[in-house]
């Protein structure tokens, strides 16, 4: 009997926790577009490839059609614990006016070269609500980025790749603003400045009721931009989104 009294009051937090939190469930969609996507495999001051653009120095097969999934827990209406999937993929064609070093092949130009770029992450997020307003919420917190990147270039049965899998740490924030009890502003993103690199990916749009306080929907524009500068790989890039997105919450 003296271990039946702390496991039920474990059990009665536990469950009191999700009492006093929401659960909500997102997914975005829309159109990407390449700005600028700068690639140097490998780096460094020997034995480097040659630096060359994706968007330069190829067709672009764009716009293309994203995907994004989110699911979130807030606790308190304090704490929120978030989970997201951003799978994100490039493809270019036909390498133009120049030859290309790239992970020890050589390409000349030809319509039969051809790219892919992956970007693929996978995060788990914590933000901590700073201000709470009756029209004005604040939050700050911190990102563990699971990055699964690769580049590749493509002529016949030759494909060179360069991949990385790797965690990134980001600083997480929101910050949202009601116009009116149906429609609000919203900025949102993680990002972080580094002496190797850089990464940003923030949304600014519109979030609207749909069914009140049950189904939201957003509009608006996302930017992913950075890279990194290492002995293995000099990229940098830059993506403009064009934004739907649906929400429930519960």
């Amino acid at each position: 009997m003296s271990q039946v009294g702390p496991i039920c009051i474990c059990l009665f937090l536990f469950v009191s926790s999700f009492a006093y939190g929401q659960f909500r469930f997102s997914s975005e969609s829309g159109l990407v577009f390449n700005q600028y996507n700068d690639v140097r495999a490998p780096n460094g001051d020997q034995g480097a490839g040659n630096l060359f653009s994706f968007t330069d120095d190829f067709e672009v097969d764009q716009p293309v059609i994203y995907l994004r999934l989110e699911a979130g827990y807030t606790l308190a209406d304090k704490h929120t614990f978030l989970l997201t999937a951003a799978p994100l993929t490039f493809n270019y064609n036909g390498l133009e006016d120049r030859s290309i070093r790239f992970e020890d092949s050589t390409f000349e130009p030809s319509d039969e070269v051809s790219g892919s770029y992956q970007f693929n992450t996978y995060r788990f997020s914590y933000r901590y609500a700073l201000l709470r307003r009756e029209k004005t919420r604040l939050e700050l917190g911190l990102t563990a980025l699971l990055r699964d990147a690769s580049i590749s270039l493509t002529q016949g049965s030759n494909t060179p790749e360069n991949t990385d899998l790797g965690f990134v740490p980001l600083i997480s924030f929101l910050l949202e603003t009601e116009f009116n009890s149906r429609l609000s502003f919203l900025l949102v993103g993680d990002a972080l400045v580094g002496p190797q690199g850089r990464a940003e990916d923030v949304f600014a749009g519109l979030e609207f009721d749909i069914i009140s306080d049950r189904l939201f929907g957003k509009i608006g524009y996302r930017i992913i931009e950075g890279g990194a500068d290492v002995s293995q790989v000099y990229n940098f890039a830059l993506f403009h989104f064009l934004s739907v997105g649906i929400a429930s919450e519960f």
